[in-house]
């Protein structure tokens, strides 16, 4: 096989609640809310070599490992709220499945943190019962808020209840879902001067409120596990000179987000927000080389 890494062209996501961060860095004329970096949705493709990611991971299994599913697994994205997001919670898989879709578990690393907390989790086991009652004046009353920094790292399974703040930037990593839920949207109004639908009764389902983020504050060492279950297996990475990617045999491919910092793998250039997927059928290290960078690396095992 000739070329074991290839780059990922994201998508960008034009939303209500917008911040600067990645209209200027892209110097777009739009209102870029999120850029999915690596997506196979149908709503929001990224583009390797020329073509769309969910193509592109049908027609070359031997780069993938053979992996044995025919559905891409996961979802990268950068979040950036120029107003707080809704109030929302996502299926697990056996509900999402009665849906035609995948269950939602997602974990965010937070790049800036915002002008107030986090909501994630509610106060009560009767949440679901209440949720309708939630406005802006009360939404305390209801609602766990966590103060999270910038380099922490939240777990929010499927069933759990949050938002992000306004102001805050922040990398996600989800399962391969675009089912949302929304509870709350803070009054909101759309294009066309209305507020968007909420979804009572589905959330109603999907609620588990005796859950709770897994947080993990930064360990300040050059490498940290952030998660590693069924869904996902996410290591962080500082490279100060030189990083290498050894070769692994469980490993299908990796998934690669530069968060910060510019340099370079093998001898191609990377900057901040490239994705790159690394085949798992490498044959000897991948070599990083940056000065002061910060990256992600996601293994699909």
């Amino acid at each position: 096989m000739k070329d074991y890494f290839v780059f990922v062209e994201p998508y960008q996501k034009n939303t209500l609640w917008a911040g600067q961060n990645l209209q200027n860095q892209l110097k777009s004329s739009k209102k870029i809310g999120e850029l999915w970096l690596i997506s196979a949705q149908k709503h929001g493709l990224s583009r390797v070599s020329g073509q769309n990611l969910d193509e592109f991971f049908a027609q070359n299994r031997q780069f993938f490992g053979f992996y044995p599913h025919k559905t891409y697994p996961n979802l990268h994205k950068i979040i950036d709220a120029g107003q707080k997001l809704s109030l929302q919670v996502h299926p697990d898989n056996k509900l999402a499945k009665k849906l035609n879709s995948f269950g939602k578990d997602e974990a965010w690393l937070v790049l800036n943190k915002g002008d107030d907390p986090f909501i994630i989790g509610a106060k009560s086991n009767d949440f679901a019962e209440k949720i309708t009652e939630i406005n802006n004046e009360n939404i305390d009353k209801y609602c766990n808020f966590s103060d999270l920094e910038k380099n922490d790292f939240a777990y929010i399974s499927a069933g759990l209840i949050h938002s992000i703040p306004q102001g805050a930037l922040v990398y996600e990593i989800q399962q391969n879902s675009d089912l949302t839920f929304r509870i709350f949207d803070f009054d909101r109004l759309d294009t066309n001067g209305q507020k968007r639908e909420l979804h009572f009764e589905l959330a109603k389902v999907a609620i588990k409120p005796k859950l709770s983020p897994k947080i993990i504050h930064d360990n300040k060492k050059n490498q940290q596990s952030l998660v590693k279950n069924k869904f996902f297996n996410l290591e962080k990475v500082k490279i100060s000179q030189k990083f290498l990617l050894f070769p692994q045999n469980d490993v299908f491919w990796y998934e690669i987000i530069i968060i910060s910092g510019q340099g370079k793998i093998n001898d191609a250039p990377f900057k901040p927000f490239d994705a790159i997927l690394i085949s798992g059928q490498i044959e000897k290290p991948i070599e990083f080389q940056a000065e002061n960078a910060l990256i992600l690396i996601n293994k699909i095992i």
